[in-house]
């Protein structure tokens, strides 16, 4: 994809905060150390300091699940338009949270069972959606054992619109209220598909 048609092994100078050859970090937030590089996370990583952007510590025993956010199918682009749909809504009006069947049986919650899924920032809480989609990760050395979690929440809700995710419409459904405020080194985008929670029955 680039004008004179071949790969690069160099980035550009000026174009790249970490350069020249690409590295593998792990997030910010882990229950892995690097296998690939003595170096954890990005160095250059942007960290927000606020009250709202406390961050988890590596393999925090707190938060021993690992989260990713993402859309559903019928997602067209941001929450700003999905939120503001009524058909949307009717097919997807609340939040959820997919656990695998072994976490599920492990903290005793059955399919619709409300959960409230917790981070260093705060907690929402969501419907169970129990399937095998999501299930434990083996991703290199683990801190305190041999398989983590990995659980998924849509991004589509939020404090307005038809669609905030819950039956009281003054509390935030959000997934985007668990995420690290951490931006990538090049383009601030922030870190939202991989960070540390627990899932707790309500």
């Amino acid at each position: 994809m680039l004008p004179e048609g071949k790969s690069r092994l160099f980035v550009p100078k000026g174009l790249c905060k970490e350069g020249p050859f690409p590295e593998h970090y792990e997030p910010i937030e882990c229950h892995f150390t690097n296998a690939m590089s003595s170096q954890q996370s990005n160095p250059l990583t942007k960290i927000w300091k606020s009250d709202l952007a406390k961050v988890a510590e590596l393999c925090d025993p707190r938060f021993p699940f690992i989260a990713t956010t993402f859309r559903v199918t019928e997602h067209w682009q941001a929450g700003a338009m999905t939120r503001n749909l009524t058909w949307q809504t009717e097919m997807v009006p609340e939040m959820f949270v997919e656990i695998s069947p072994s976490l599920a049986k492990a903290k005793g919650i059955a399919m619709g069972d409300w959960v409230k899924v917790v981070s260093a920032r705060g907690e929402v809480p969501a419907r169970a959606l129990i399937t095998p989609r999501v299930g434990p990760c083996i991703c290199g050395a683990p801190c305190s054992r041999n398989a983590v979690e990995l659980v998924g929440l849509p991004w589509h809700f939020g404090f307005a619109g038809y669609a905030t995710g819950g039956p009281d419409r003054k509390r935030n459904y959000a997934a985007n209220q668990l995420v690290p405020m951490v931006g990538d080194a090049n383009t601030m985008i922030p870190e939202y598909k991989a960070f540390l929670c627990d899932v707790q029955k309500v």
